[in-house]
């Protein structure tokens, strides 16, 4: 294999610059492994999703307010969206009401605790086991121009 044609090698579970894990977060590496064992139960070709991801990446590139690490996240997952859809896994409609499911499970959550996509549809006085008033709210604001 040329060197040319690495970038179409599956990879293993991807290492930083001093053989570090390169997720920030937990959903970092799910997303990661999702698209591998994706592929590893032979619903598409590495090939095709390096083109992919790397098309996203032209398209969508890292944002002054991000991280290199959240920019290539996100691209990640935009890709996996894209990929999921042209497999007809999931229609774009069920990807934006899962999403907004989960921003309201985390507004619905408190501080320090797990995010649970069942906090989602919790109304504000609820009986199960978890007890928490949910925050409507964002966690800081900063004024337009502020620092």
């Amino acid at each position: 294999m040329s060197v040319a044609d690495d970038r179409y090698s599956l990879p293993g579970s991807p290492l930083g610059a001093h053989d570090g894990p390169v997720f920030d977060h937990p959903w970092q590496a799910q997303a990661f492994a999702l698209v591998v064992n994706l592929h590893q139960a032979g619903l598409f070709e590495w090939k095709d999703w390096a083109e992919r991801f790397t098309a996203e990446i032209a398209a969508a590139p890292q944002r002054e307010d991000e991280s290199v690490n959240d920019a290539y996240y996100r691209q990640w997952v935009a890709a996996l969206e894209q990929l999921l859809a042209a497999l007809g896994l999931v229609e774009d409609a069920a990807v934006g009401t899962r999403a907004e499911a989960w921003n309201q499970a985390y507004l619905n959550t408190p501080h320090g605790q797990p995010i649970s996509l069942a906090n989602a549809t919790c109304p504000p006085a609820h009986d199960h086991a978890h007890k928490h008033e949910p925050r409507r709210e964002p966690v800081m604001v900063v004024p337009a121009g502020g620092d």
